[in-house]
């Protein structure tokens, strides 16, 4: 059962929120990716599928404490992938296949080209992606974009790895990314 909270601590609570306001987007909903409407202009078509339907929802939540700063190397690895394959991947020993531009664009557009592309290309038996996100982090705030990429791409099921680029590719500006290989029925 409720205990009952004290007058004296509904007083203290009223005193500490009046100044409150409410957040201007409290009701605003986290969008899904869907299979590509528009693909990105750096990548050929391939015909779709019924079998490579699918939705992401990605959540944009990054911890604004701790955030990923431009110069912060970016590093993931699922738990099925060989040490060495992580290392080759890290040290560009796996060469990427093709690459997607998000530099500058907007947070929503970056994720839909980001989904559309993983789908696409993990459809099409590509393996190793590289994604320009940008150092971003102008006047000293983090920067937004690198932030969600690394909060996106953790939360697709086809990512196996990421890792942030060799300085000839973009180096901290930029991601290699190992997709998993499709099954072929």
């Amino acid at each position: 059962m409720a205990k009952e909270i004290a007058d004296e601590d509904k007083a203290l609570f009223r005193t500490m929120m009046r100044d409150v306001k409410p957040l201007q987007n409290a009701a605003k909903k986290i969008k899904c990716c869907k299979t590509p409407a528009v693909l990105p202009k750096a990548s050929a078509s391939v015909p779709s599928s019924s079998k490579e339907t699918a939705s992401f929802y990605l959540s944009d939540y990054y911890e604004d404490e701790n955030p990923v700063l431009s110069d912060s190397i970016l590093s993931y690895c699922a738990a099925d992938i060989p040490g060495k394959r992580f290392r080759q991947l890290k040290t560009a020993q796996i060469k990427w296949e093709v690459k997607l531009d998000l530099h500058g664009m907007r947070a929503e557009v970056a994720k839909q080209a980001l989904c559309s592309f993983v789908i696409q290309h993990t459809a099409s038996n590509v393996r190793c992606l590289l994604i320009i996100h940008g150092k971003g982090g102008h006047k000293g705030e983090a920067p937004r974009l690198k932030n969600l990429i690394n909060q996106w791409l953790r939360q697709i099921p086809q990512v196996l790895a990421f890792h942030s680029a060799q300085p000839r590719d973009g180096g901290t500006g930029a991601l290699y990314v190992l997709l998993k290989r499709q099954i072929s029925k």
